[in-house]
């Protein structure tokens, strides 16, 4: 306790204990110090660390150093000195960022809103400088917006391939995830892609008519990866991802206006309406695959598309437009195809075999219309 209280009276003129200390010889005795006495000091100094001295080792000089740049209160005082000069210099960087970011935007701002050509030519010459400065900062404003909504480019698709290459009649732009693939998650593999059963099959049949493209709302890097995995013979032509979509009320729209191809022979097969909402007529929506190990949906899909193109359909809308009122429409497809058939048994029993030429046309509407 003498040794304590000496140390801290070592400045002279200061306030050393704003309690009561207990020595560390007897609990019995305080002492509560306030300003530098020195008489009183070496007297109780010598007086305690003489009975003390058997027992305490005397203190190197390594220890007496280590002991100066603690104070009272047990704190760090080279510690605590770099720690502030340390954020000091943090909090002078931060500033000189923010700062020099602020004048990078300012800077950009003023260049655009000073630009003579484009943000002028709408202007009224009747309004005074500072409002045609806020319409030319709206206008930039919604300008950018809308290009963040947009797809990345204009033309989704190339040119058709010229003659003598072939080109497919028909277009088949089809969602991955949920429709070929399912995406699922376990403790023992994490995240992982299921494939739909008959997905090979479903490819290798459509291909034969239909251009494929796969248009989906994922990203790229996810996207890419699964379809290397899934189109082994390299019968999809074209991939279609996230930034080909419009970002309209919430939702990744597929634009099929910038498809850069007929729109009569283009079949949109997805199973969320909000994807396809621009041009409902070219879509149609079918039930998402939840992973289910039996499913046979595909091969109705690809039978309802290869009816399509063997009849040679002028106008896929037509089509579509009539299935489209229905919750499961390849369900009411293989029903059509049912009723087809029995019909056409009828026929031959009373009639024999009818003339091609004559039942063709009654036959494909009744196939694909159910008229």
């Amino acid at each position: 306790m003498a040794q304590f209280l000496f140390r801290g009276l070592r400045l002279p003129n200061t306030t050393i204990l704003s309690k009561t200390a207990t020595c560390c010889k007897c609990d019995k005795y305080t002492f509560k110090l306030v300003l530098n006495n020195r008489p009183f000091v070496l007297l109780l100094n010598k007086k305690l660390y003489s009975s003390q001295s058997e027992k305490i080792p005397a203190e190197t000089l390594e220890t007496k150093h280590a002991h100066d740049s603690v104070n009272i209160f047990g704190e760090n005082k080279d510690e605590r000195r770099k720690e502030k000069e340390k954020a000091i210099k943090n909090l002078k960087i931060g500033f000189f960022f923010i700062g020099a970011s602020l004048m990078m935007v300012l800077g950009t701002g003023l260049y655009v809103l000073m630009d003579d050509d484009y943000y002028k030519r709408d202007e009224d010459e009747k309004d005074i400088y500072p409002v045609r400065l806020f319409n030319r900062g709206r206008l930039t404003v919604g300008k950018f917006f809308e290009s963040m909504r947009a797809p990345s480019y204009e033309k989704l698709l190339p040119d058709p391939l010229p003659y003598p290459y072939i080109q497919p009649p028909y277009t088949l732009i089809i969602e991955m995830t949920d429709l070929l693939v399912h995406p699922e998650w376990t403790y023992a593999t994490g995240w992982r892609f299921k494939k739909r059963p008959n997905v090979d099959r479903f490819l290798e049949q459509v291909s034969q008519n239909y251009e494929i493209v796969v248009f989906t709302a994922s990203n790229g890097f996810n996207v890419y990866p699964i379809l290397d995995s899934l189109d082994k013979n390299n019968v999809i032509m074209y991939r279609l991802v996230k930034n080909a979509t419009d970002y309209i009320d919430g939702h990744h729209v597929k634009n099929i206006d910038r498809i850069n191809r007929d729109l009569s022979k283009v079949i949109m097969v997805d199973w969320d309406v909000n994807s396809v909402k621009l041009q409902r007529e070219n879509a149609l929506v079918i039930p998402k695959w939840n992973g289910e190990d039996g499913d046979q949906q595909l091969i109705q899909l690809a039978e309802f598309l290869n009816v399509i193109s063997a009849s040679e359909v002028n106008d896929v809308r037509d089509v579509l437009s009539y299935y489209k009122q229905f919750d499961h429409p390849l369900e009411v497809f293989k029903e059509n195809q049912r009723k087809l058939l029995e019909m056409q048994e009828e026929q031959k029993q009373i009639l024999g075999t009818l003339p091609i030429n004559k039942a063709r046309g009654s036959w494909k509407d009744k196939y694909l219309y159910g008229k």
